[in-house]
């Protein structure tokens, strides 16, 4: 997922939440998010509470505009990172990957509905991010 912004790298990082280990709470509409160790940095954990469970994620990567997480205990071998990377002096890119194994689901349409289901979730959210980078 993409996004393009239009203000610097750093501001867009800073105000999409990048520094902010738990604001991709607010940006996916879930539950709440809880800080179980570090600030966001390397080996930190976060627990991201769902409607239908409680998600442990790990920073397992970080640069200064970037952080990927994995989630240890999923049977889908989930991982995600959020980045921006800037264009120019006044603009940058929101990119958001999500890796995950859909071999554990039962069939392909549960592999379907769960990939088109993350594809509407995380565009929700990347439009979230942008609108919060771009506000005055």
């Amino acid at each position: 997922f993409t996004a393009n912004i239009a203000k610097p790298a750093d501001v867009a990082w800073e105000r999409a939440g990048g520094n902010d280990w738990c604001a991709i709470a607010k940006y996916l509409d879930v539950k709440g998010c809880t800080i179980n160790s570090g600030k966001g940095e390397l080996g930190s954990l976060r627990t991201i509470i769902t409607p239908t469970a409680n998600v442990v994620e790990n920073v397992v990567a970080r640069t200064s505009r970037s952080y990927t997480y994995a989630q240890p205990f999923s049977p889908t071998f989930y991982h995600g990172t959020m980045a921006i990377e800037p264009v120019d002096a006044t603009h940058s890119r929101l990119v958001y990957s999500l890796i995950w194994n859909q071999a554990g689901l039962p069939d392909q349409k549960a592999r379907t509905d769960a990939y088109e289901g993350r594809k509407v979730r995380f565009q929700a959210a990347m439009d979230k991010m942008k609108a919060a980078a771009e506000a005055p």
